[in-house]
């Protein structure tokens, strides 16, 4: 029987737009290219080794998904990020975030609760000698713990299509400081609340962390 569909075929290596769209999406997400900052094709396309034509369709990608920003006869630049823009985001994840918490929280074992627990110390022991990326990588996987335990196979993929996003902002926070140290804390009361196996305050303390990460990211904008 014939099939009623043809798939294209899989291409070899990644092309060269492909790659100077990670490596930009990379330098955007990691803030090396930070909010506002122009994006010329040539000088790109000369730290890429590469030619201007794959570095303008991978800024033609990032601008679609909103990474890029075109003004025209101006030039291109890393989009901006507005306070109604981490508004929006950390509302979704608090809500979405608290309802992984509740969820999980029937589903969390000993050996759950005992990752939970060294995540956290080896995050306080990154922030005791200095390496805050590290501690921020940590914080990361705890939350990542908590949505994979939750036992509802839709919420990972809409949580971690905000991911890119929360990225930049999450490096932003990271920042100010002090807000480190009160996410490691904020960790610690929604890994006890797991242990307690209570499901509302779970959810609660969850969601105040989120919330509280907004809140210094909104007074930093000020």
């Amino acid at each position: 029987m014939e099939p009623s569909f043809q798939l294209a075929k899989v291409q070899g290596p990644l092309s060269l737009k492909d790659r100077a769209y990670a490596a930009i999406k990379e330098a955007v997400l990691s803030l090396k290219l930070k909010p506002g900052e122009p994006l010329v094709e040539t000088e790109l396309a000369e730290q890429l080794g590469i030619s201007k034509t794959p570095v303008r369709d991978a800024l033609q990608e990032l601008e679609r998904e909103g990474f890029v920003t075109r003004v025209l006869f101006k030039g291109t630049y890393v989009t901006e990020v507005t306070p109604k823009d981490v508004q929006e985001v950390f509302q979704l994840r608090a809500v979405l975030e608290g309802l992984a918490a509740r969820l999980a929280t029937p589903l969390f074992t000993p050996e759950d609760w005992d990752q939970g627990e060294r995540l956290i110390s080896a995050a306080e022991a990154a922030l005791a000698q200095g390496d805050r990326e590290l501690c921020s990588q940590l914080g990361k996987q705890f939350h990542d713990l908590i949505i994979q335990k939750a036992d509802n196979q839709r919420l990972p993929p809409i949580i971690h299509n905000l991911d890119d996003h929360l990225q930049r902002f999450r490096r932003m926070s990271d920042q100010i400081s002090g807000r480190l140290e009160k996410s490691v804390q904020e960790h610690r009361r929604v890994l006890e609340a797991l242990r307690q196996r209570d499901h509302n305050l779970a959810e609660q303390a969850m969601r105040g962390h989120l919330h509280s990460v907004l809140q210094d990211l909104s007074e930093e904008e000020e």
